[in-house]
């Protein structure tokens, strides 16, 4: 069963946050038409920033549609979150901004949001990029055991910097960070992302239980023409063999989210 482990819903709704950007006017109905055409059958959906704290609206979509499985990734304040019931509502990790382009940074919050997320079971997303991705491998000695990070959209890295792609690799080899394959956050080639082979090839060869799949639907920040899912599914059947797809797109997003 495939699993979309990376997508927004927006509406209407005025958001509580203070967003750097206007989200599109699209929700999970939007998207279900095209997941359905590409045997999509669960879900991830990650909070905005531009809500800030507020995991309402996520809350309320979590419980509202039942034709296509649904998990959440929460931005939650760690004084005040209610974790146990943001769990039956079906959260299932907690999400860290460090974004230079969008003016947020968390990371000095990362401790305490771990230890949030291990007394429920959960693991923490980092939406960051590689200038700090020496920080967080200082910060992998001290998790505990049984709590994983996991970087966003393959880290943000720069399919042409050797070194920061080694930098990645260095993240993966402590076992304790998985990363999501998500194309075209860092290819410089929308449809065919021939430029991340290499590096997603070797991904699944080295470390086929720590990758996932998001498309990040529906590319906010991105200028048309805008990704669709089917190239890029197409480009993970290339990079990846059989066992290595079945894992990223189903296996991996099951033991991670508890589908």
């Amino acid at each position: 069963m495939l699993c979309d482990c990376h997508i927004h819903s927006f509406s209407k709704a005025p958001s509580a946050g203070k967003g750097t950007y206007s989200p599109p006017n699209k929700d999970l109905g939007d998207y279900k038409p095209e997941a359905s055409q590409n045997g999509i059958k669960r879900a991830v959906v990650v909070q905005a920033s531009i809500d800030g704290t507020d995991n309402s609206r996520l809350i309320d979509l979590l419980s509202s549609h039942a034709e296509i499985e649904l998990r959440g990734v929460a931005t939650i304040n760690p004084e005040t979150a209610d974790l146990p019931y943001l769990h039956s509502a079906g959260i299932r990790a907690i999400r860290v901004q460090d974004r230079e382009r969008l003016g947020q940074s968390d990371l000095d919050k990362l401790p305490i949001l771990v230890e949030c997320a291990a007394s429920t079971g959960w693991h923490v997303e980092l939406n960051t990029e590689p200038r700090s991705f020496d920080t967080i491998f200082d910060h992998i000695s001290c998790l505990p055991e049984s709590t994983l990070l996991v970087l966003d959209h393959l880290g943000h890295v720069d399919p042409d910097s050797p070194e920061e792609i080694g930098k990645l690799f260095r993240l993966l080899d402590t076992g304790k960070v998985w990363v999501k394959l998500s194309p075209s956050r860092v290819s410089r080639r929308i449809g065919n992302y021939n430029d991340l082979m290499a590096m997603v090839t070797k991904i699944g060869t080295n470390y086929p239980r720590q990758c996932i799949w998001g498309s990040d639907w529906p590319h906010v920040l991105t200028k048309p023409p805008l990704p669709e899912i089917s190239p890029m599914l197409a480009f993970l059947k290339e990079a990846l063999n059989e066992e290595q797809f079945l894992a990223c797109m189903s296996l991996n997003p099951e033991r991670l989210y508890g589908f």
